[in-house]
C-alpha cells in the first residue's frame, strides 16, 4: 500500500512524538525533524509507509547515537500488557480478538488509543470484518503457522495466542520478529518470552513491516510453505496487502484514516480479514 498525502504528515509527527519522549533540545528535535522532511521529500509516493518510516528512524538513531531511540515506550508497553486480567479469555476466537486489541500498543500509530479502555469496550463487540469461519476450517489440517510479529507490548497477547492454539492442535508456530530495533515493533530480544509457544525468526526485515523481497531465505521459504500465515499490525497489511499471492490473514485496529479508506472501515474497528 503506497503513501498517502496523509501518511506525511504522520510520519513527521513520529518523528517529533521521539523528540517528546526522549525530551530533546531544541536544536537537536530541529535536526531530527528537518532530515525526517528531507526524507519525505527524496521519497515519491511509490514507497509504502513502513519503508519511508525505515529511513526516519534509521536517521533519528544516527542522529541521537542510539539505536533503540523509543526503548522506554517498548519497555512501558510490557509492563502494561502483563497487568491485564487476561483469565476471561476461553477460546481461540477470544484470544484472537484479544490479539487484535493488543494492536492499540502502537508508538507509531496516528491516534492513539488505551488498552484498558480498548479492551473494556471492544472485547464484547463483533469485528467489522470477520473471517474466522475460514481461519476455523484451515486450522484443523494445519502444521505449520506463522505470525508476523507487530508491536512490543502486543506480543504479550500473540503469546495467549499461540497458547490457546497449541492446547487444542497438533501445530508449529513460527513467529517472525524485525532483525533490529524499528519505531516499537518486537525483535528476537523482546520475543524471548514467546519461545515455549513458537519458532522465534529473525527476518531480516528492518522495516516497520514485513517485505517479502527484503526478508532472509529462512524467513522466505518457511512464509511460503506455511499453511496459515497471521500478519499482525497496519505496518504487515501496508506492506502485504495485495502484493503476495499467498492467502493471509491480517489482524489489527483501524488507526489511520489511510487505512480506514483502504479496507472500507472506521476508524477504531476490528479486522481479522482474510486477503
Amino acid at each position: 500500500m503506497n503513501i498517502k498525502p496523509d501518511c506525511i504528515t504522520c510520519l513527521l509527527n513520529q518523528a517529533l512524538k521521539v523528540t517528546k519522549l526522549l525530551e530533546l533540545d531544541n536544536t537537536t528535535s530541529k535536526k531530527i525533524l528537518d532530515k525526517a522532511a528531507q526524507i519525505l521529500i527524496e521519497h515519491d509516493m511509490s514507497y509504502t509507509p513502513p519503508q519511508i518510516a525505515k529511513e526516519i528512524y534509521r536517521s533519528i538513531s544516527d542522529i541521537i547515537e542510539d539505536d533503540d531511540p523509543v526503548l522506554r515506550a517498548k519497555q512501558n508497553a510490557i509492563k502494561e500488557a502483563l497487568k491485564v486480567d487476561t483469565s476471561f479469555v476461553q477460546t481461540i476466537q477470544d484470544a484472537i480478538k484479544m490479539a487484535v486489541i493488543g494492536n492499540v500498543m502502537d508508538f507509531g500509530s496516528q491516534n492513539q488509543f488505551e488498552l484498558q479502555e480498548m479492551i473494556q469496550d471492544h472485547f464484547h463487540k463483533a469485528f467489522s470484518i470477520n473471517d474466522f469461519h475460514f481461519f476455523e476450517q484451515e486450522l484443523k489440517d494445519a502444521k505449520e503457522i506463522v505470525i508476523i510479529g507487530d508491536n512490543v507490548g502486543e506480543h504479550i497477547f500473540d503469546k495467549l495466542l499461540m497458547e490457546m492454539i497449541k492446547k487444542r492442535h497438533n501445530v508449529k508456530i513460527h513467529y517472525f520478529v524485525r532483525t533490529k530495533p524499528i519505531i516499537n515493533d518486537v525483535t528476537k530480544i523482546e520475543a524471548q518470552i514467546l519461545s515455549d509457544f513458537a519458532d522465534i525468526i529473525d527476518t531480516g526485515i528492518e522495516t516497520p513491516g514485513f517485505e517479502i523481497d527484503k526478508s532472509n531465505p529462512k524467513a522466505k521459504e518457511i512464509f511460503e510453505r506455511a499453511d496459515i500465515v497471521l500478519a499482525k499490525g497496519m505496518g504487515n497489511f501496508e506492506s502485504l496487502y495485495q502484493i503476495t499471492e499467498r492467502p493471509i490473514y491480517y489482524l489489527f485496529i483501524v488507526k489511520c484514516n489511510v487505512v480506514a479508506s483502504e479496507i472500507g472501515q472506521d476508524i477504531k474497528s476490528m479486522i481479522f480479514k482474510r486477503g
